[in-house]
């Protein structure tokens, strides 16, 4: 059985407060087919703070986060990532040769980290075409990626990330807008290749597109907050109960905010 769990969680910026004594209680059994769970909400009500939290890259000011009933805030680096493998909207690290990018942390695994396996998956992310005439796998990325758009450092990100998620085989993954730069044949692409990492790992995924959740087994609506303390993910029927939020989205009357 794998175990997500939150412990009154407290936490604000500055005045803002964004959570309030909220918790979290979700165990998944391993045999469960499909461990896609989304999570959306109006701009500023907590999305990317709660995979932060979640990642162990932000300490709540009160909290505590157990993942398999392990503190986070409580192992080092090395533990962590066993468990967990995160993905956030920005990637400031990237420097280096593409290879270099894509195999930072797993170099030893030589079956993953082969160059077919390695222009296999830059050919499904769709960057292959782009790297292929310059030096291929050698090409140089500029410290940041600022020599790629956007939407190219997203999918080289998405690209890393599923190359860890195969290696360490964490219990959850977590991933914040994973499509929003995408065109629709990146989009979808990279929607399969979630689809298939959530059937090995409990995989959160802050969505820009409602069909980057159409296999979701539950969403979690950031809007709900203020006004319930559980962070609770609800199927797509009981949310369109609960969530006029939800309801504006699917009728059309409001945009997934990022």
């Amino acid at each position: 059985m794998y175990s997500i769990q939150i412990q009154n969680l407290n936490h604000s910026y500055d005045s803002i407060e964004v959570f309030n004594n909220n918790f979290l209680n979700l165990e998944i059994p391993k045999n469960q087919a499909n461990k896609l769970y989304g999570i959306i909400g109006p701009s500023g009500t907590g999305k990317t703070t709660l995979l932060s939290i979640l990642g162990g890259q932000l300490n709540p000011k009160t909290g505590t986060v157990l993942i398999d009933k392990v503190n986070i805030y409580k192992v080092g680096d090395k533990t962590r990532r066993d468990i967990i493998s995160v993905q956030m909207q920005t990637a400031t690290a990237l420097r280096g040769t593409l290879r270099e990018n894509l195999v930072f942390g797993i170099i030893s695994d030589e079956k993953l980290c082969s160059d077919k396996n390695l222009i296999d998956i830059l050919k499904k992310v769709g960057l292959w075409s782009l790297f292929e005439p310059k030096d291929g796998l050698n090409t140089l990325i500029g410290e940041g990626g600022v020599n790629l758009s956007g939407g190219q450092r997203q999918r080289l990100n998405f690209a890393g990330l599923y190359l860890r998620a195969k290696h360490y085989k964490p219990s959850l993954i977590l991933i914040d807008e994973p499509t929003s730069s995408l065109d629709e044949i990146s989009e979808l692409a990279i929607t399969q290749m979630i689809d298939e990492l959530s059937q090995k790992s409990v995989t959160f995924v802050v969505a820009h597109r409602l069909k980057t959740l159409d296999q979701a087994v539950g969403i979690l609506d950031t809007s709900l907050i203020s006004t319930y303390p559980e962070l609770k993910f609800y199927t797509k029927d009981d949310l369109m109960t609960v969530s006029q939020y939800y309801r504006d989205l699917q009728a059309g009357k409001a945009q997934l905010e990022e």
